[in-house]
């Protein structure tokens, strides 16, 4: 093909799979099996546009600092020496490892560690490594989610379901939207979700945003509230008092739909504490403004539809889960629920059928909470956890980066008997790794992957190139472990046929048509409204609850016995580490472990073109930077009694007093204090996750900072 790049220029549609919360089309553009530059989707609406981090990817296939062999440690753990061996030692090595572990200790001393370093459907690194590990015996689990646990928990036990949301091209039939801990302009939360949410802007429908910082996407906003962290239920509940005080909700609506709410109003009224859930109650815990508070609740409550579009962050702290259960009553509440241009305030919208990858039962059937990894490896069964953990297979993640109370991560890798790693690059994880396994980036597989949040999307991922040097993709290397330790029922079939399986399970009409075009397009009258059914025809369509309604009182929290950390109703639960807590006399600072436009969670931090667009810094306010004579750029060190970091300041009205940021997945570099030089956010933070689910609390965290 000819175009402006010269003559014999392929070009080949792919993906970008990464989990920064969208998938988008890039086209590659080759020219004798090189990428010389790619670009992205130029065809019909929606355009599925790439950001800066797909745009970047070439730099992301050719670096210079790729691993590209198979690699055995050869100095102290975590020094980052290796050196190279062969595909047939490393493999042998392994598997060596793995039945001696079984043989010694049992399979549960085996601890599957995988994350989201893609989300593709073929090439899903966890997925793999769980369906090898459950064919070699088991192996144990971790427990909670570190970006979604509390959104899907309270989605589960309120509605019964976790697609609980509209799809967010909806929100052009709203009145009115918020966005509360919603920063869709730089997460990419669904990928054309800002380009929606600007139509929103033009067409003059008010936007709202709720958040610690002006973001990126509060430049949409026509107002923003800022907000301490871990205090958004009180806010929330506050909102729902004005709401019934006035006479402003729905309680046809209540009656017919839900469970529980007189149980929550006995607490919005004070009933059983003596404190009744006002704005000025929730002025004293979240910093807005009581009249601020009021008119919120009137515009929501008023302007039907309204859409309540929570964002992930906000869960993310202690009790985060709270956050979401409170979010979801407003919404009942008001009667946004089940109605084009309203929102259910849960966790996903629908999602497409595809078919299954293969699978198998996990014969141990354990698990660890995933913030407390590190606890249970040095502690065991004697601290209270399910086995003793002697080996750590790590697969598709940047583990221990990723994880809270990284100094706590270092003493656990430390003390494990063999770790083995699936990387493209040498993080801070591979560097404790006794045998380096080099994997294929996504542009040298073939792949399927749809877009989160648009349901409608699906994107074929071409194979762009072939595979540098000698990299294997994950389901080859299980492959070829699953042989040499005998494994005679395991799955063998090829990338094409797996492929073919994934298709036939869903609705696309032409293969061959959806892998030339790179993109395929679900075509509907309008966007998909959760809970459509159940509000029109309850009887036939119940939710998927106990009760068959919206438990806005959950009898299966209740259940647990935990009252005072798991409510059976959505309360605002004092925080661990907020701006009560006693430890702030020592650590005054608010932290925020918060996403950047530069990255996928560790994704991305080693691309010279991607660290260009900004310094990676801690926000600071002025009131809380001037006192201590912090000015633009200084380095800056940051501590709690967990860790040290040093990293430049970013002094800035964008964020509120009392809170600073700093952007996560950022790679530990520690000097020989083990002082991080490399802006590694989790340094910092502490391994105990929320009540319900286990899920990441990392930002309820209390630092100090000074000029270094």
């Amino acid at each position: 093909m000819s175009n402006k790049l010269g003559l014999d220029v392929q070009i080949i549609p792919t993906g970008c799979v990464h989990d920064c919360g969208g998938k988008c089309l890039l086209k590659a553009h080759v020219r004798n099996g090189e990428v010389i530059a790619i670009t992205s989707d130029d065809g019909e609406e929606p355009q599925l546009r790439a950001c800066l981090r797909g745009r970047a990817y070439r730099q992301r296939l050719y670096a210079p600092d790729r691993l590209l062999y198979p690699m055995k440690r050869v100095g102290e753990r975590g020094e980052g020496k290796f050196e190279r061996i062969s595909w047939d030692e490393a493999l042998s090595k392994v598997a060596y490892e793995l039945n001696r572990v079984k043989n010694t200790y049992g399979n549960e001393a085996i601890l599957s560690c995988s994350g989201p370093g893609s989300l593709s459907l073929l090439h899903r690194p966890g997925a793999w490594l769980n369906y090898f590990l459950s064919k070699f015996g088991g192996y144990i689990a971790h427990r909670g989610s570190m970006s979604f646990q509390g959104a899907q928990d309270a989605s589960h036990y309120t509605f019964g379901t976790n697609q609980a949301a509209n799809e967010i091209e909806d929100v052009l039939n709203s009145r009115f939207i918020i966005l509360w801990s919603w920063n869709s302009a730089e997460t990419i939360y669904g990928t054309n979700t800002t380009w929606v949410l600007t139509q929103a802007k033009e067409k003059g429908i008010p936007i709202v945003i709720v958040d610690p910082r002006y973001t990126d996407t509060a430049v949409l906003a026509d107002e923003w509230i800022p907000i301490y962290p871990g205090t958004d239920t009180a806010m929330m509940v506050a909102m729902a008092y004005v709401i019934w005080q006035e006479n402003l909700h729905d309680q046809a609506f209540l009656d017919k739909y839900t469970l529980g709410f007189d149980r929550f109003l006995a607490y919005l009224l004070g009933n059983e504490d003596g404190i009744a859930k006002t704005p000025a109650w929730a002025e004293a815990i979240t910093g807005v403004p009581a009249t601020t508070i009021k008119n919120l609740a009137r515009s929501y409550a008023t302007l039907k539809p309204a859409a309540l579009l929570p964002g992930l962050g906000m869960q993310r702290t202690a009790y985060g889960e709270q956050s979401f259960r409170a979010a979801i009553t407003l919404a009942a509440m008001t009667g946004n629920i089940g109605i084009p241009g309203g929102n259910p305030a849960g966790h996903w919208s629908k999602r497409l059928p595809f078919g299954q990858l293969p699978q198998a039962p996990n014969p141990v059937n354990k698990s660890i909470p995933t913030c407390e990894w590190a606890d249970a490896i040095l502690k065991g069964k004697d601290g209270g956890y399910p086995s003793d953990i002697k080996m750590l297979y790590i697969c598709g993640s940047n583990f221990f980066v990723q994880r809270p109370n990284l100094n706590k991560g270092i003493e656990a890798l430390k003390k494990a008997e063999f770790i083995v790693c699936h990387e493209h690059f040498l993080t801070p994880t591979a560097r404790f790794a006794d045998i380096l396994l080099p994997i294929t980036i996504h542009m040298e597989q073939n792949d399927i992957t749809s877009i989160q949040t648009m349901g409608h999307s699906v994107i074929f991922s071409n194979k762009v190139v072939e595979p540098a040097a000698e990299c294997r993709s994950d389901m080859e290397i299980f492959a070829d472990l699953a042989r040499r330790l005998g494994l005679t029922d395991y799955e063998t079939k090829s990338e094409e046929e797996l492929l073919s399986d994934l298709i036939a399970g869903s609705k696309i009409p032409d293969f061959k048509e959806f892998r030339r075009q790179g993109v395929y397009h679900f075509h509907r009258a309008k966007p998909s409204v959760a809970f459509e059914n159940e509000i029109a025809d309850p009887e036939h369509y119940p939710f998927g609850t106990p009760s068959g309604k919206i438990e806005i009182y959950s009898q299966q929290l209740a259940d647990m016995g935990r009252p005072d950390v798991i409510p059976a109703i959505p309360k605002y639960i004092e925080p661990w580490e907020g701006r009560n807590d006693s430890l702030q006399q020592k650590y005054p600072l608010q932290l925020l472990t918060t996403h950047s436009k530069k990255t996928a969670l560790s994704v991305f931090v080693n691309i010279p073109w991607l660290q260009e667009v900004e310094p990676h810094a801690i926000w600071l306010n002025p009131v809380d930077a001037e006192p201590r004579n912090i000015k633009q750029g200084d380095l800056v060190k940051v501590f709690n009694e967990r860790g040290v970091l040093m990293i430049g300041a970013k002094v800035t009205q964008r964020i509120m007093p009392g809170v600073v940021s700093i952007d996560h997945g950022y790679w530990y570099r520690p000097n020989k204090k083990g002082i991080d030089y490399g802006g590694s956010v989790n340094t910092l933070t502490q391994d105990k996750g929320t009540p319900i689910g286990d899920g990441a609390t990392t930002h309820s965290c209390l630092v100090e900072a000074e000029k270094a």
